[in-house]
């Protein structure tokens, strides 16, 4: 079954308080993002119980870094970073001790720039890519079928449709309603406008 998403919540807002001392924001935070920084970890560490661990010393960490966020910058790609980080930390340790790295053996390869203190870190390609693709897993069924087909295959939606057997004009639904979800989700603000 896959992790319920907080439907129409402003992360940027909520990060925003949370930052200012509000400790209800940060139940809003977790429950957004705290299923696709699961999904990550356990892609990232190939461990259930070490990806649980992270997750929970990603919004530790959170936590400490507060004070560092920058109001009105996306939350999501932050968040994703600092788990990253974390993840690539646990390998590295895992690796010193003679544990399973990657397929290959080696530690993955991720662009991440240190952290100056008073900056939010630079989120990297890979970990957006991975947050995105977590992120369209929670959405429910038909949703999750017109996102994955037209924004992570580059389907025209006319194709979509006649792919899932719906109208256009459903897909175009199913679209909107899905994008609108994972830039809550993803913390990436938007207003209305057109997802497509």
């Amino acid at each position: 079954m896959a992790p319920r998403v907080v439907p129409d919540v402003d992360l940027t807002l909520a990060m925003a308080d949370y930052a200012d001392g509000d400790p209800a924001a940060f139940e809003i935070v977790y429950a957004a993002l705290a299923p696709v920084v699961r999904a990550c970890q356990r892609r990232w560490v190939g461990d259930a119980a070490l990806a649980e661990d992270l997750t929970q010393e990603t919004f530790l960490r959170l936590h400490r870094v507060r004070l560092q966020y920058r109001a009105g910058a996306p939350v999501g790609p932050w968040v994703l970073t600092i788990a990253r980080r974390l993840s690539i930390d646990a390998l590295r340790r895992r690796g010193a001790r003679g544990e399973r790295l990657t397929g290959d053996g080696t530690l993955p390869e991720v662009g991440v720039a240190p952290v100056e203190a008073g900056e939010a870190p630079e989120p990297d390609v890979e970990a957006m890519m991975a947050a995105l693709r977590a992120a369209v897993e929670t959405l429910p069924e038909g949703q999750r079928s017109v996102v994955a087909l037209h924004k992570l295959e580059g389907l025209p939606l006319a194709e979509v449709a006649a792919r899932l057997g719906i109208r256009e004009g459903a897909a175009r639904v199913r679209a909107h309603r899905g994008y609108a979800r994972l830039r809550a989700l993803l913390g990436l603000g938007g207003g209305e406008g057109s997802a497509e």
